[in-house]
């Protein structure tokens, strides 16, 4: 059976610790509201198209794990580059929906 999704939790040459802090993770059930916290804040109107910097500061979550979520998100289909950059960071938008 596959995990929540098919994103390693850590990369290949990472130490085991790693894979160990992924696992907890999963299993305690902060990856899922992470991901559900910022899938919140990407499809809610007024934090539609905004970088990952952008919604640390408007929402308050950290921006290391936003970074991490976005693209766990993407992954899954659920979100998406817009293909603009602000500040050299990444724009992005709940998939499908327009600019």
């Amino acid at each position: 059976m596959k995990t929540l999704f098919d994103l390693p939790l850590a990369h290949r040459n990472d130490p085991i610790t790693s894979y160990e802090a992924g696992d907890r993770m999963l299993n305690s059930g902060k990856l899922v509201k992470q991901q559900k916290l910022v899938m919140t804040a990407i499809i809610t109107q007024r934090f539609e198209n905004w970088t990952a910097k952008e919604l640390s500061i408007v929402s308050g979550i950290d921006y290391f794990v936003i970074q991490r979520r976005l693209h766990e998100l993407a992954h899954k289909g659920l979100i998406e580059r817009t293909g603009k950059k602000r500040e050299d960071c990444c724009v992005w938008k709940e998939k499908g929906k327009n600019e």
